[in-house]
């Protein structure tokens, strides 16, 4: 993903962001399954490149975190990249391997102490 700048713990932020909509830092992290300082590391450099906005909550205690045009404009290129990085995959050891290995992963993201409930 090297090509559009963006790298893999920042594309999956930022697909969150462009799921959810304008969040809080700290319900972005529990989605992230990031500490506030992962989070704030991984925060600062897409702020400085103008593809996230941080701005005041809605009260003094929450700062919330808003993807902007630029950041869908690069998060579209990353995708791009993305799909082609699962293609290949796909390709050298199979479809259903990569699959079985998705499935497998999610499952042990879903141990995680703060990982969502999922149905």
């Amino acid at each position: 993903m090297a090509a559009s700048g963006v790298r893999i713990t920042q594309f999956s932020l930022m697909r969150t962001l462009s799921r959810e909509g304008t969040v809080r830092i700290s319900d972005l992290a529990r989605a992230c399954l990031l500490d506030r300082t992962a989070m704030t590391r991984t925060l600062d450099p897409l702020v400085a490149q103008g593809y996230v906005r941080i701005a005041p909550g809605s009260d003094a205690r929450t700062r919330e975190v808003t993807l902007t045009r630029a950041g869908a404009a690069a998060l579209d290129a990353a995708a791009d990249e993305w799909k082609r990085a699962q293609a290949t995959v796909a390709r050298r050891i199979g479809r259903e391997r990569l699959d079985a290995l998705i499935a497998t992963l999610a499952e042990l993201e879903s141990l995680h102490p703060d990982a969502p409930e999922r149905d």
